[in-house]
């Protein structure tokens, strides 16, 4: 569980140190339901508070163009690690940290994990400081625990989406994620083959992924055979300030060499209704990674790295 009147106490101080006249509060869909009541908090302060209404899909997503247009002098972002640097309005990052009795339940389902004597243990930054009990626990029953550092979070054992580097642990048998759902773990199966469990808190439930891990590869076969027979490609660009990629002209240039027809797609927010009318049949996107998951296109999309990697380009 998240508690508001928390998230409130921690923003109130950085309120005071930076003196907003007015902010613009930034939160992912998870925390819609308390966002008003940040705001009025906010406001009680005598600050003008700006609720950002738009899908926020990580730190990546910092609205300071809209912020600027809105006259902010302040971004208060909910939910996520610090990610932008070059953001043309401060930003405050506010950490939520659930309190939710983890270790408890996951004690239910550890003979599951028993055959596995090296475990690397990750999760998002909802939980990081429940890792290190579970870890103890993990040790008690005989098991070997890991816990990896991507250089750009802080936090030991943080994954996102788009970075499972605190996942991939040389040695390891075994990734256990804990968290809700499936979103960040998948983005774990894309760059290992070692077998990963995740332990929902939601549904309280251990499960394998070894089904998606498979089907992902098989996706991926099939998605590189796509492209190498099509000849018309849309490359996607997200202007989104964490998500923009400098390359986009020198990877048109790789795939024009390949034979290909390529034109560059800029979006905002990026949807598959927005290229309807156009004769595209793969997209290579630039922007999150995780879009090349989304099941609403009906286009094949590949990853520029995978373009890199056929080209066998390096930039």
């Amino acid at each position: 569980m998240l508690n508001t009147d928390k998230i409130i106490t921690e923003i109130m101080p950085r309120l005071d140190k930076r003196k907003p006249k007015k902010v613009l509060l930034q939160a992912p869909e998870g925390l819609k339901t308390r966002i008003q009541k940040i705001s009025d908090a906010i406001e009680k302060k005598g600050i003008e508070c700006i609720i950002h209404a738009d899908p926020t899909y990580g730190a990546c997503d910092i609205p300071d163009f809209a912020a600027k247009m809105l006259g902010c002098d302040l971004i208060v972002h909910i939910g996520h690690t610090k990610m932008i640097n070059n953001s043309i309005v401060p930003v405050e990052y506010i950490e939520v940290f659930s309190n939710a009795d983890i270790l408890t339940l996951l004690k239910k389902h550890i003979d599951k994990l028993k055959k596995f004597k090296t475990i690397a243990l990750t999760t998002t930054v909802q939980h990081v400081k429940k890792l290190e009990i579970i870890k103890e626990f993990l040790e008690s029953k005989g098991h070997t625990v890991l816990i990896g550092k991507s250089k750009n979070l802080p936090y030991k054992g943080q994954v996102l989406g788009c970075d499972p580097t605190a996942a991939i642990v040389k040695n390891a048998d075994a990734i256990l994620y804990i968290g809700s759902g499936t979103f960040h773990p998948l983005g774990i199966t894309k760059a290992t083959k070692t077998p990963i469990y995740v332990f929902d808190i939601e549904t309280e439930e251990l499960v394998n992924l070894k089904k998606e891990q498979e089907l992902y590869e098989k996706k991926c076969i099939l998605k590189v055979i796509k492209y190498n027979d099509a000849k018309n490609i849309g490359l996607l660009v997200s202007t989104k300030k964490g998500q923009f990629n400098e390359n986009t002209s020198k990877i048109v240039k790789i795939i024009k060499k390949e034979g290909k027809n390529a034109w560059i797609l800029n979006m905002e927010h990026i949807s598959p209704d927005k290229i309807e009318g156009m004769t595209l049949e793969v997209i290579v996107n630039t922007a999150c990674p995780r879009i090349e998951d989304d099941l609403v296109y009906h286009l094949p999309i590949v990853n520029w790295s995978t373009i890199l990697r056929i080209n066998k380009e390096v930039l």
